[in-house]
């Protein structure tokens, strides 16, 4: 995750300007609408989105200041308009969460993508989507494949279901279950019977898991036995203590 400063503590320097020219792209910040006190909708328009490949899944990184970038999903992609929205967890031990939180309609933004990550247009039906609070992109974008989001059951471990269940009514997100987090991961015995369910009747074909990657890597361990390792993605976005991450 990021920890250098965001972009608005102090300028490129030389170099990382020239890198920047070469490699990233432009875009400009023109709407960013609030979703309780934990999570912005951002919508970024510019001349360098139009006729991008974006395949639902993949991953745009935002350059928050130096060379720290912080990376998101996007939820939709017009290449047509040149337009893509993503979502923004407010999480206050992250510089990102600064960056977004100073966010204003004008400003411009430096990106790299839509990049590979999780190609949503690969999980077959009936399907799952297991994640958090840094996932809600990831399920927004299930509407935008070939598919659509029917079929796929999209399981959330969340810290706070009130606030995480009126992001996802006002994103028209739908068969979603919430499970709250427990400090001792207590919780994923609770996911780990919904799994156990789904397998035992056979509804589940395969599986997406994204988010923190220690529940990533026990609910994977019970997948693979059930449908084998072809039918499983995995994207860890977090860890504690860690940074860098997808």
């Amino acid at each position: 995750m990021p920890t250098a400063p965001s972009s608005s503590d102090r300028a490129p320097s030389r170099l990382e300007a020239a890198v920047y020219k070469l490699f990233t792209k432009q875009g400009q910040v023109t709407e960013v609408e609030a979703i309780g006190e934990a999570f912005r909708r951002i919508t970024l328009e510019g001349e360098s989105l139009r006729d991008a490949a974006w395949v639902p899944g993949e991953k745009l990184q935002v350059a928050l200041g130096g060379w720290t970038m912080r990376t998101y999903t996007p939820m939709s992609w017009d290449p047509r308009r040149g337009r893509t929205q993503f979502l923004a967890h407010l999480n206050a031990s992250h510089p990102a969460a600064h960056w977004a939180r100073g966010l204003e309609v004008g400003t411009s933004c430096t990106y790299l993508g839509p990049r590979a990550s999780l190609d949503l247009e690969a999980l077959a039906r009936p399907g799952l989507l297991f994640g958090d609070e840094t996932s809600i992109g990831l399920a927004a974008a299930l509407r935008h494949t070939k598919a659509g989001s029917a079929g796929v059951t999209v399981v959330l471990e969340v810290g706070d279901v009130t606030a995480v269940q009126a992001v996802l009514d006002a994103l028209e997100i739908t068969d979603t279950t919430l499970v709250r987090r427990a400090a001792d991961d207590g919780h994923l015995a609770t996911i780990d019977a919904l799994l156990d369910a789904r397998l035992g009747d056979s509804s589940l074909v395969h599986a997406v898991l994204s988010g923190k990657s220690s529940s990533i890597a026990r609910l994977r361990k019970r997948l693979v036995r059930g449908l084998g390792r072809r039918q499983l993605a995995t994207r860890a976005y977090w860890a504690p203590g860690k940074t860098g991450l997808d």
